[in-house]
């Protein structure tokens, strides 16, 4: 595949949705096996601001805070796409959320108004809101009983 056939495969993938440098990288290199031309495409595609790790952040960012996850998650997720955890605390500091009020809604959406009756319960719906990227002080503070 040579440089214009790279560039309209790209230009395809980024016309749908945002993607990180090092997913359209990965998306790319399927296509092709030089990698050389694979870093011109991707450095002209973000020349040109078609591709953008920032937005990609931004967009990530929006997206998990609506569906709840907390702060070390959305972390491992810009990890695992390759993006600099610099944009992240970049956007973070921007938006400023409230992981605490996240944390309590998350809570509420799984578990209502019903009681803790026992530690082993109590041991869950923390277990749920850490597996969710939250902080321990921010999980203890969204389970009805640590509220002051």
């Amino acid at each position: 595949m040579d440089f214009s056939g790279l560039k309209k495969a790209a230009l395809q993938l980024l016309s749908r949705r945002e993607y990180s440098a090092q997913q359209l990288q990965q998306r790319l290199q399927a296509r092709t096996e030089d990698d050389q031309l694979v870093q011109q495409v991707i450095s002209w595609c973000q020349a040109e601001n078609y591709q953008s790790d920032s937005r990609f952040v931004d967009m990530l960012l929006r997206s998990r805070l609506g569906k709840g996850y907390g702060p070390k998650m959305i972390q491992q997720e810009c990890r695992q796409h390759g993006v600099d955890l610099a944009l992240l605390q970049q956007q973070l500091t921007e938006q400023a959320p409230d992981w605490a009020a996240l944390a309590a809604a998350c809570y509420q959406k799984k578990y209502g108004d019903t009681a803790i009756t026992t530690p082993k319960e109590r041991a869950k719906r923390l277990r749920y809101l850490q597996q969710r990227g939250f902080y321990p002080e921010d999980c203890k503070a969204a389970l009805p009983n640590d509220r002051s």
